[in-house]
């Protein structure tokens, strides 16, 4: 980093999402002076008691709005204290449109990774416009983007971890299978039957309480807090993923890298095509189509040890070479000297 240059980072994320200090320490690694900005610390955030009572007296909404008026104005004045060179925002849909104008008038670069899909549209589609650089992890949503809005400053960024240094993961697994998610069978219909199919495998499920009233409830383990996923998943041969299907999607939530970057096994279904676009399908992960082909393979890799570890470690290798945050920032500051070069 050039001391003579500006170095300095305004990150916009909550302090307890997964993606806030994952972000800071790789732009931190490469030289960068970096500060973040909660955009979700009011009370209006933590008091779930608040936002009922606004569901039912809806007048109280006027607090939601007063929050967030001060919560944008709060974030001018650090940007105009600060003075960074970028503002990265991940996600941060609580942030105006007319508040990202007047950060760019201040001469700083705006960037936004969302990190939500088509059923996003709405919010997505305001806010692309205003960002000097928007990414999102699904083509359809950056090629969306363009044929609607004309749109020229998205670009495709797909999710990423943290891994585990090689010499510490784990040979020995205390689960056979883990997944982790939430039950909702409008939203997940596959996810249920799927994994009743696995159900007398070894399976432990982590999620809301949904999974309570269902016939796996005594694989499940409650909810999992923050890091605890990364000691569930370095602690399973196989991590299962299955994804929702109720509009088009290709692209991944952070599961697969965080699995992968973890040492386990990751076995998803065929429903988001970026899968076989950022692994390799039968030698890094593998991929399943229905319920009696997921518990075939499970069945399979369970009794093929060497197998299961070497697809395994693939996987993570792969993770480590090219699916680090620090190959996503790298990415972001390289779309911003030079976009050009990841239109598509």
């Amino acid at each position: 980093m050039d001391k003579n240059k500006n170095n300095r980072v305004l990150v916009i994320s909550p302090a307890d999402s997964f993606f806030t200090m994952p972000h800071v320490r790789a732009f931190e690694v490469l030289g960068f002076e970096c500060k973040t900005f909660d955009n979700r610390s009011s009370y209006f955030y933590s008091s779930p008691i608040l936002r009922k009572l606004m569901r039912v007296f809806p007048r109280l909404r006027i607090i939601r709005k007063i929050t967030l008026d001060q919560m944008n104005n709060n974030l001018i004045s650090q940007v105009g204290e600060y003075k960074p060179f970028l503002v990265f925002s991940v996600k941060a849909d609580n942030i105006y449109p007319e508040t990202v104008t007047e950060i760019k008038k201040m001469g700083v670069v705006t960037a936004c990774f969302y990190i939500d899909l088509m059923d996003h549209w709405p919010v997505i589609s305001k806010l692309a416009p205003v960002y000097d650089h928007f990414f999102n992890q699904c083509n359809l949503v950056i090629s969306r983007l363009k044929s609607e809005l004309g749109l020229n400053n998205c670009f495709y960024m797909a999710h990423s971890t943290e891994p585990m240094p090689e010499n510490k993961l784990l040979r020995e697994k205390k689960y056979n299978t883990s997944f982790i998610g939430t039950h909702n069978n409008q939203l997940y219909p596959n996810r249920e039957k799927y994994l009743n199919s696995i159900g007398g495998l070894g399976l432990h499920i982590w999620g809301t309480d949904g999974w309570l009233s269902t016939s796996l409830k005594d694989c499940f383990h409650g909810r999992s807090y923050g890091d605890q996923r990364f000691e569930i998943y370095s602690n399973s041969k196989i991590v299962i993923d299955i994804n929702w299907d109720i509009m088009p999607a290709e692209g991944l939530s952070n599961r697969p890298f965080e699995a992968c970057g973890a040492g386990a096994l990751f076995m998803t279904d065929y429903v988001r095509e970026d899968i076989k676009r950022v692994y390799e399908e039968g030698k890094e992960v593998v991929l399943f189509k229905n319920e009696n082909e997921l518990r075939e393979k499970i069945e399979y890799y369970l009794k093929h040890d060497d197998e299961r570890r070497n697809i395994a470690l693939a996987g993570y290798r792969r993770t480590v070479a090219d699916h680090t945050y620090m190959n996503r920032v790298k990415q972001l500051l390289d779309t911003i000297k030079n976009p050009e070069k990841y239109l598509r």
